[in-house]
């Protein structure tokens, strides 16, 4: 009897997983109508990435689950990147809100210039720039990055050679699947078409930011 119990509970949890899979495959769905080009590719776990174009402008969206931090529910981030040449020189930065160590995804790593937090910005966050020039441009688009931090979701704000990126919360994962299971399960559905737009035009007003800046420098 034990043992049926025991298998019947594993084909359960068999299921529970493909289902759950499944799922995560369609959250971007309803947000790939924004683009043209579309094309979509899903990770081991299943969560999608999208890439497309949207009024001439090359994006990635990516869905992903971190589940790395000691002591939190897994959470489960949304990452827009606008692929895009910037004429910014040495002057890249990023920008990690709440940073906790464990953030495998964050690309504020990966500069190694620390720059003191501006006024405006969250207490909780780390600044670090490609070189002494990202001060400069950071303080001329500080403004714009710090009215896109005041969302207590955003997670990530960067500026690079290579273009721009926003990381922010969409969900967080369910207490008892985490705690019995170690199971990463999100409720909210798929991500709305308006969270990505919100996340375009911030995107996009940090971009005529960036690129008034260098504009301004070159003339």
């Amino acid at each position: 009897m034990i043992a049926g119990i025991a298998g019947a509970v594993v084909v359960w949890g068999y299921r529970d997983h493909r289902r759950m899979v499944a799922q995560r495959r369609r959250l971007l769905d309803a947000c790939a109508e924004l683009f043209e080009n579309v094309q979509v590719t899903h990770s081991g776990d299943g969560f999608p990435t999208l890439t497309g174009e949207r009024g001439g402008r090359a994006f990635q969206v990516r869905l992903f689950n971190d589940g790395m931090t000691i002591r939190r529910l897994p959470q489960l981030w949304l990452q827009v990147t606008e692929l895009r040449p910037l004429d910014i020189g040495a002057g890249g930065f990023a920008v990690l809100v709440r940073p906790s160590g464990y953030e495998f995804f964050s690309l504020t790593a990966d500069f190694h210039h620390f720059i003191d937090v501006p006024t405006g910005f969250p207490r909780e966050c780390i600044v670090r720039g490609e070189s002494p020039l990202s001060e400069h441009m950071l303080q001329r688009v500080g403004a714009t990055v710090g009215g896109i931090l005041a969302d207590p979701v955003i997670k990530e704000v960067a500026a690079t050679r290579k273009g721009l990126r926003l990381i922010r919360q969409v969900d967080e994962g369910r207490r008892g699947d985490y705690l019995l299971l170690r199971q990463a399960a999100f409720d909210r559905g798929p991500v709305a078409v308006s969270t990505l737009i919100g996340a375009i035009a911030s995107l996009r007003a940090l971009a005529d930011g960036v690129e008034g800046c260098a504009a301004d420098d070159a003339s």
